[in-house]
């Protein structure tokens, strides 16, 4: 299992990007976690990408959060990018 803890940039589908504070895990090819956001557009929940300081890239799937906080989960698609 590896892990990701560390700033990323979040950009929507419409290019609209938006700093964020992530934390991620990797189990084999299959990879999720949380990333803190204080606003992003969260109308399409598909076809996000989540970009790392190193440049790497992969799609994510926004999923729920509580009205209250500014953590949502991520979804990642394809192998992870850390």
């Amino acid at each position: 299992m590896s892990r990701y803890r560390g700033p990323a940039t979040l950009i929507s589908s419409g290019g609209a990007e938006v700093e964020v504070y992530v934390d991620l895990r990797s189990k084999q090819r299959e990879w999720s976690g949380t990333a803190t956001i204080s606003d992003f557009d969260t109308d399409d929940p598909h076809d996000q990408t989540l970009r790392l300081p190193d440049g790497r890239e992969a799609q994510v799937t926004l999923g729920g959060s509580e009205a209250w906080s500014d953590v949502i989960t991520l979804v990642g698609s394809g192998p992870p990018p850390f």
